[in-house]
């Protein structure tokens, strides 16, 4: 209803003072409605924010499940959505807290972003101050926020080092940021104590993550679930979601070519969690050979290669910007329960092409793998099927040999995959049960590996330290190790 001055001075005392609360009330909302977007934008660059895909979307706006995690790659966009998640529910008059793994992450990393994408309108006046790019913040503090409702909504800021800190206030919300740098779940299970406060129209309680994920305790909670799982409950209240990184780059947020940039720096197992926010342990990967020298003592003189002797020919290559490999192994010619290494050659891409011919005078792989098998007793060439399935396929049809994919997973009881394999060649170099010539190739790919543990075996796998660095020929040797004796020749 519309009053004008002079009806309002009309109406009763009750029925004015009615009104009166009545205008003030709907004063009181415009003022609201006008502090608060209609869209968050960052106050650096301009740009609006916007989800990545429907899951996302969904996941800022709900006001439930009570759990939620948003796993996602470096510079991904994460925080930036738990952010504009924890200003669309302080708007709708609900409190919360919002903390990083410890303070100096909160200052140098998760308040910046708050700061870009907070308006001050949206805060009461003694609160503004904060947002200025000069205010700096030495100890966990309070903002206040105008709401939809006659309530002023409370965001607690700073580090959880310490969850012990945080038992007292009683909020309706919890945004935990990072969480991965935290060893356990003590400060998970602080927080969801805290949580407890319906917001006024009857939201439920929400406690959510940003975070890239480690698959530690994080992994326990939000992972998939698991047969008998301890935290069944748990996972059917709660909602995982996953950002890429290069999903970022392609809406503008961060530099073009970033992605592909970060990964220069990184093994393959870094890039899957820190770009792609797959869940892997990148924190148990040690290099394969605690030390180069433990391979460098297993070279010894061996004699030539004998038109007799069974060998096992190992492939592995990519079909292009990485190495072909060959390597061909014996049992040893006296220790015939020992490996003997007796054929290695690598080829390098050229114009990031492998050409698996080559000539006469610069034969390929294919040329070499069929003058191996024409002119030695090659019983058997194991081979990745990824890139080489075409032409094992091609040469097995010809009838040039027993060619047989070589599993890559865990493999089964017939033939065991490469985490046993792998295994094996570690135990063999150690063990000085493998014999070799010096090759520098071969050296050097040894060299350049790690090794992650592989749940399911319990064994461990040959992955690459850096991207860049080559591990064919380290693949090779423990495929075709495993193979020769395990064959009865």
């Amino acid at each position: 209803m519309t009053y004008s001055l002079d009806s309002l001075l009309a109406l009763p005392r009750q029925e004015r003072e009615q009104a009166a609360l009545l205008l003030a009330e709907k004063a009181r909302r415009a003022a609201v409605a006008e502090a608060w977007p209609l869209e968050f934008r960052n106050a650096e660059t301009g740009r609006a924010y916007a989800p990545h895909h429907a899951a996302e979307q969904e996941w800022v706006e709900s006001d439930g499940p009570r759990y939620g995690l948003l796993k996602g790659g470096e510079g991904s966009g994460k925080s930036t959505a738990g952010i504009i998640k924890d200003l669309r529910r302080l708007r709708r008059g609900m409190s919360g807290i919002l903390v990083s793994p410890d303070f100096e992450h909160f200052k140098k990393s998760l308040w910046p972003e708050f700061r870009r994408w907070c308006p001050a309108s949206v805060l009461v006046e003694k609160d503004r101050l904060r947002l200025a790019p000069e205010w700096e913040a030495h100890s966990p503090f309070e903002m206040h926020f105008l709401t939809d409702h006659k309530v002023i909504s409370t965001l607690y800021c700073g580090g959880i080092e310490d969850p012990s800190g945080w038992e007292g206030p009683n909020i309706n919300f919890a945004h935990f940021d990072e969480a991965r740098r935290h060893k356990n779940a003590v400060a998970l299970k602080v927080l969801d104590g805290r949580v407890r406060i319906p917001g006024p129209q009857g939201e439920s309680p929400q406690l959510y993550l940003t975070t890239t994920p480690r698959k530690h305790w994080l992994y326990e909670y939000f992972g998939p679930p698991l047969a008998d799982d301890p935290r069944a409950a748990f996972k059917a209240d709660a909602c995982v979601v996953t950002l890429l990184t290069a999903d970022n780059e392609q809406a503008g947020n961060v530099e073009s070519g970033y992605t592909r940039k970060r990964a220069q720096t990184l093994n393959d197992s870094e890039r899957r969690v820190l770009l792609e926010a797959e869940w892997e342990n990148i924190d148990d990967i040690d290099r394969f050979l605690p030390s180069i020298t433990l391979w460098d003592t297993c070279r010894e003189d061996l004699p030539p290669l004998t038109k007799q002797e069974p060998m096992v020919v190992a492939l592995d290559a990519a079909t292009s910007n990485d190495s072909f490999g060959v390597v061909g192994v014996t049992r040893h010619p006296a220790r015939p329960s020992d490996a003997a290494v007796r054929f290695v050659q690598e080829w390098k891409p050229r114009k990031g092409i492998i050409d698996f011919q080559g000539s006469e005078d610069d034969p390929g792989p294919e040329r070499v793998l069929r003058r191996l098998i024409s002119e030695y007793n090659v019983v058997q060439v194991c081979y990745d099927p990824y890139q080489l399935h075409d032409m094992a396929t091609r040469l097995r049809n010809e009838g040039l040999g027993w060619f047989e994919e070589f599993p890559q997973g865990p493999g089964g009881e017939k033939r065991p995959g490469r985490p046993i394999a792998d295994k094996q060649l570690l135990d063999l170099i150690i063990a000085r049960r493998i014999a070799h010539d010096g090759n520098a190739a071969l050296r050097a790919h040894l060299d350049n590996s790690d090794k992650k543990p592989d749940p399911e075996t319990r064994k461990v796998r040959i992955v690459k330290r850096e991207q860049s660095l080559k591990v064919d020929l380290a693949v090779c040797l423990s495929m075709a190790s495993m193979e020769i004796l395990r064959l009865n020749v």
